[in-house]
């Protein structure tokens, strides 16, 4: 899997918890919510959010070091 899938299957999957969590409101509305929604949610999308951002500075380093190694030839 390149960075790029794994980062867009990343994004994507989380967008639809997002929608999914989004849509619990609608009849989960006590105080466990609140604090599901602070205790795992909230931590999850910082750390989401940390991945994608890590991920868009790796994938340049990646095709780089893929380009440098295809020009070695020697078939390694």
């Amino acid at each position: 899997m390149s960075v790029d899938l794994g980062r867009a299957t990343l994004f994507k999957e989380f967008e639809i918890l997002r929608v999914r969590w989004a849509d619990t409101e609608n009849y989960w509305r006590d105080i466990v919510r609140a604090e599901f929604e602070k205790d795992k949610i909230m931590p999850l999308e910082a750390s989401v959010l940390t991945t994608l951002s890590a991920l868009d500075r790796l994938a340049p380093v990646m095709v780089q070091l893929k380009e440098q190694c295809g020009n070695r030839g020697g078939g390694h």
